[in-house]
């Protein structure tokens, strides 16, 4: 059986770069399949959805989506599929994020455990004030709390304190 190697950060941050979502975790790299087009239309309508929440804010908060890396540790890099951020990214920014979000959200597709399970552990480790993750037919978890601890199960709309005058329509949401 093959050694397996582990690579530090520096040596992932000198990968080539990639439109893969290419993730660090603890030294291994993980490389998601290409996600379907049922995932990118759920994305599509959030990214909208958040977008147009955050229009209104100020300081307006960043809404940013995979592929970009954010530092939720030393050695652990994720790419969210889609976060909110209540701090604005300067334009020239190079790198991973150092901030960790407020907001991060997973679209489940083929990798389901790695998604629901070990991206939610690394997230509450991180301490991400809240977690959703999206069925690509619905329904929407909605983790919060202490280490994410507290979950709810979503199928009609989501609202949350985090995000002041947000409501989405989840029915719309995962429409055919």
């Amino acid at each position: 059986m093959p050694k397996r190697v582990l690579i530090d950060e520096q040596d992932f941050l000198s990968m080539p770069t990639s439109l893969d979502k290419t993730e660090l975790v603890d030294g291994e790299v993980v490389v998601s399949p290409a996600p379907s087009f049922r995932h990118q239309e759920i994305l599509r309508r959030l990214v909208v959805a958040l977008s147009l929440w955050a229009e209104g804010r100020s300081p307006r908060p960043t809404i940013g989506l995979a592929p970009l890396d954010i530092r939720f540790a030393p050695n652990r890099i994720l790419q969210p599929d889609l976060f909110v951020l209540f701090a604005a990214i300067p334009s020239h920014h190079k790198g991973p994020l150092d901030r960790i979000p407020e907001l991060c959200i997973e679209i489940l597709s083929s990798d389901r455990v790695y998604d629901r399970v070990t991206k939610r552990i690394l997230y509450a480790a991180a301490g991400i004030a809240e977690l959703w993750i999206a069925e690509q037919e619905g329904p929407l978890e909605r983790w919060t709390g202490a280490s994410l601890k507290h979950s709810e199960e979503l199928d009609r709309t989501v609202q949350t304190d985090l995000l002041p005058g947000f409501s989405l329509d989840l029915q719309r949401l995962f429409a055919g």
